[in-house]
């Protein structure tokens, strides 16, 4: 199924432009959902040198987005409901950022300091409410 999972992906970011970006850090559980989330224990040890997982270029800002983040294997982006959306790995690999390519714009879904503030974040949003804050003036170009 992870397979399955993996290659749907990588047709997905090809149809659409982007360009796969490898990681050396694959830790991400078979459950790629959106609203999934970690327990607390996982939360308190987010890792300093944690690593983008799956991760791609949007053509059109250049930032590098990823489904999941090593800190948080069990709370990756679900692409069918956040296509073009994902993580940005900061040199503070303990900031949980996630952000939409809308447009030409990158959009906020939101910045989290755990795993279950990521999952939150996305149980009550989608690509299309989050890309709604290009209109607002509330994205960013690169």
């Amino acid at each position: 199924m992870r397979l399955k999972a993996s290659l749907l992906s990588l047709a997905v970011c090809s149809c659409m432009g982007f360009n796969i970006i490898p990681t050396t850090d694959d830790t991400s559980s078979s459950d790629d959902t959106a609203a999934t989330s970690t327990d607390a224990s996982t939360d308190a040890t987010l890792s300093p040198d944690a690593t983008g997982v799956e991760c791609a270029a949007d053509p059109d800002t250049g930032v590098i987005l990823c489904v999941g983040n090593a800190n948080c294997p069990n709370v990756s982006v679900d692409q069918d409901l956040y296509p073009g959306c994902g993580y940005i790995i900061h040199s503070d690999p303990t900031v949980l950022d996630l952000e939409c390519a809308c447009y030409g714009q990158i959009c906020p879904i939101g910045i989290a300091s755990t795993c279950d503030q990521a999952a939150a974040l996305m149980q009550n949003q989608s690509q299309y409410t989050v890309c709604m804050q290009v209109n607002e003036g509330r994205c960013t170009t690169n």
